[in-house]
């Protein structure tokens, strides 16, 4: 019996200090992200654009990810006149947070001081208005609140179903029927741009100057080329050839070590 208590105060110790040790590192780890971060915003402002990068990079490899890390990156890089690397961190941030007026702003102007111009396929005021919609929040958001939803319609069922009053059973069940509905669209909302975002991965061009050409190899027709910066949306990928395609509907293959993925 002393036995099995022991080897249980053991399991339970080592359990505890487990969890300690994770929590440690844990909040070691954001602590040095802060700091990393604090030193990156001190490096910009004093026009240390090299080193602002060098720290903001460094909680990147960390695996932190968030739309000001992103934002700072973007402008940092815009500073030393990296315009792809700005264009692609600002629509990095831009996919967590698609409403960020202040990344919005920021790349168009790195966009404006691309060398390509792609201008946008017409669409249907349907289209525009489902975007919007869709962009209204995150993900994560639309989740949520279908989430949150869910448990409110729940609570007000179950008084519904304890309620003897039938008008206030009638007003309890209309109440719980329309939130249980609107709980539906969020995650369905939700759920549809998750999907969206993993069948539409989007990259940025890195490389000087590309040619797009008609199939994946250097024998094939050169069709157009563009430069550093543009935006491209991923078709098909075929060994080191990609099938990209661009804002105005235009397509043709390039190779794959030109482009860098957003996603």
């Amino acid at each position: 019996m002393l036995f099995q208590k022991l080897i249980k105060y053991y399991r339970m110790k080592k359990t505890a200090i487990l969890i300690s040790l994770f929590f440690t590192v844990f909040v070691f780890s954001q602590t040095k992200n802060e700091v990393k971060f604090q030193n990156g915003l001190e490096f910009y402002n004093n026009g240390d654009y090299l080193n602002a990068i060098k720290e903001f990079s460094e909680i990147l490899v960390n695996g932190e990810h968030s739309v000001e890390l992103y934002f700072n990156l973007g402008n940092s890089y815009y500073k030393i006149n990296d315009l792809p690397n700005s264009v692609f961190y600002y629509e990095k941030a831009l996919k967590i947070d698609p409403n960020n007026v202040d990344v919005k702003n920021n790349l168009k102007y790195s966009q404006n001081m691309l060398i390509d111009k792609i201008e946008l396929l017409p669409s249907d005021q349907i289209s525009n208005i489902l975007v919007n919609i869709s962009n209204l929040f995150s993900i994560n958001q639309w989740l949520s609140i279908g989430i949150i939803s869910i448990y409110i319609f729940l609570i007000l069922f179950i008084i519904y179903f304890f309620k003897s009053d039938s008008n206030s059973k009638k007003k309890y069940f209309t109440f719980s029927s329309i939130l249980f509905s609107i709980s539906i669209v969020f995650i369905f909302i939700g759920v549809s741009k998750f999907e969206n975002q993993q069948t539409k991965i989007e990259a940025i061009i890195f490389d000087k100057k590309i040619d797009f050409r008609t199939e994946p190899n250097f024998r094939s027709e050169i069709q157009f080329n563009l430069h550093e910066g543009t935006k491209v949306k991923i078709k098909e990928e075929l060994k080191e050839w990609v099938l990209v395609e661009l804002n105005n509907g235009s397509n043709g293959w390039i190779e794959l070590n030109s482009i860098k993925k957003i996603n």
